[in-house]
C-alpha cells in the first residue's frame, strides 16, 4: 500500500506554503459556516452582502478532510474540528483586500512543487518518487495493477488504492527496481463521519497521476495529473437546517523537475491549476457562494506566474523559486 504522506507536516517548512497566518487562526469550513449563517441572521444590509467574502476567505484555509490521502498539489492542511466564531462579521476589503496576498489557498503548496534540495534519480528519491508499501497489495498481471486492501484512514474514511509501475520498456512490474520507469497512481477517499452538534460531513475524493523519468540515469522526472473532492456539511444552527458544499481539485501537466544531485531543484515547466468552490444554503433559502481559482506556471526561470482570480476578479502575481510566497502588487 502506497505509504501515507505527511505533506501537512512538511509542507510549512519546505514548500511554496503561507499556513502560518491561516494555521493561527484555527479557522476550518465549519467555522466559515456559522459566521455566514449569524450574518445572513442579524447582521446589517452590507455585512450580509459580504457574506460570501468571507465565507471564501475562512472556508480556503483548509481542504476537505482526506483529501491528504490522494495525490494532488495542496499542502495537506485539513481538518474535522468544529469551531464556531460567535463574534459578528463585517466583510472586509473586498474581493482583493486585505486577505488578498498572503499565500496559496488549501493551507499552501505541497512540498514536492518547489522541493528546494537536490535529489537523486530512482523510486522513493526526491519529489514524485511514489513512495510506498506493497506489504497489503497484490499484483494483478492482466491490468498490471498493484492493488491494496482499502484502508482506513484518521477520520474513519475509506481509503483504496492501486498503483501500476512499468521499466524502462513500458512492462509492467510487480514492484519497482532501478529499472522502473513510471509509476501511476489512484486513490480513491470517501465516507460519512459525524461532527459535533448532531452534523456530518460526508466526502468523495479521487486522484490519478503519472510520473516519469524514475530510472536510474534519467535527468528529469515529469508529471501530470489530476484531483478533484467534494464536501458536504449537513447541520443545525439557530436559524434552522444548512447544507454546505466545498469542492476542491486540480490539474497538473507538463511538469518538469530536474534532477540533481547538488544545489536547490524546482519545476522548470508545466502548468498547476487550482480550484476551490464553496455554498452554503441555510433552511431551504437561496445559497451563497464564493470561489477561488489559481494557475501557476512554470517558465524555466526562477520565479513563477500565478494568476487568481477570486469571486470573478482576476489579479498576476509571481512566486519567488524555490519556497517563495506569493508576490501580488
Amino acid at each position: 500500500m502506497i505509504a501515507e504522506r505527511t505533506k501537512s507536516r512538511t509542507a510549512a517548512r519546505t514548500g511554496l506554503v503561507s499556513t502560518r497566518p491561516i494555521a493561527r487562526r484555527n479557522i476550518v469550513l465549519t467555522s466559515a459556516l456559522l459566521a455566514l449563517v449569524l450574518s445572513a441572521c442579524g447582521d446589517s444590509p452590507t455585512e450580509t452582502s459580504n457574506a460570501s467574502e468571507t465565507l471564501l476567505a475562512d472556508a480556503l484555509g483548509s481542504t476537505p478532510i482526506g483529501f491528504s490521502s490522494t495525490e494532488n498539489s495542496f499542502a495537506g492542511t485539513e481538518s474535522d474540528t468544529w469551531r464556531p466564531r460567535m463574534q459578528r462579521q463585517n466583510g472586509r476589503g473586498g474581493p482583493f483586500g486585505s486577505a488578498f496576498g498572503v499565500g496559496f489557498m488549501g493551507g499552501g503548496l505541497a512540498p514536492d512543487f518547489a522541493n528546494g534540495g537536490g535529489f537523486h534519480a530512482g523510486v522513493s528519491r526526491g519529489p514524485f518518487s511514489g513512495g510506498f508499501s506493497s506489504d497489503a497489495c497484490s499484483f494483478d498481471a492482466t491490468s498490471g495493477k498493484v492493488a491494496c486492501a482499502p484502508s482506513t484512514d484518521r477520520f474513519g474514511l475509506t481509503v483504496e488504492r492501486w498503483v501500476i509501475w512499468t521499466d524502462i520498456n513500458g512492462a509492467p512490474q510487480r514492484r519497482p527496481d532501478s529499472t522502473t520507469a513510471t509509476v501511476q497512481t489512484h486513490a480513491q477517499v470517501y465516507g460519512t463521519v459525524p461532527m459535533r452538534d448532531s452534523a456530518t460531513r460526508t466526502v468523495r475524493h479521487v486522484s490519478d497521476r503519472l510520473v516519469g523519468g524514475l530510472q536510474k540515469g534519467s535527468t528529469r522526472r515529469t508529471v501530470d495529473g489530476t484531483s478533484s473532492g467534494a464536501e458536504t456539511v449537513n447541520g443545525f444552527v439557530r436559524a434552522g437546517s444548512f447544507v454546505a458544499q466545498r469542492n476542491v481539485a486540480d490539474i497538473t501537466r507538463g511538469l518538469i523537475i530536474p534532477v540533481r544531485t547538488d544545489g536547490r531543484t524546482y519545476p522548470i515547466a508545466g502548468q498547476v491549476s487550482r480550484t476551490m468552490g464553496v455554498s452554503v444554503s441555510i433552511a431551504g433559502g437561496a445559497a451563497e457562494t464564493a470561489s477561488w481559482k489559481e494557475v501557476l506556471t512554470y517558465d524555466g526561470s526562477n520565479t513563477a506566474t500565478l494568476v487568481i482570480t477570486r469571486n470573478g476578479e482576476t489579479k498576476s502575481c509571481s512566486v519567488p523559486l524555490p519556497m517563495g510566497r506569493p508576490i501580488c502588487p
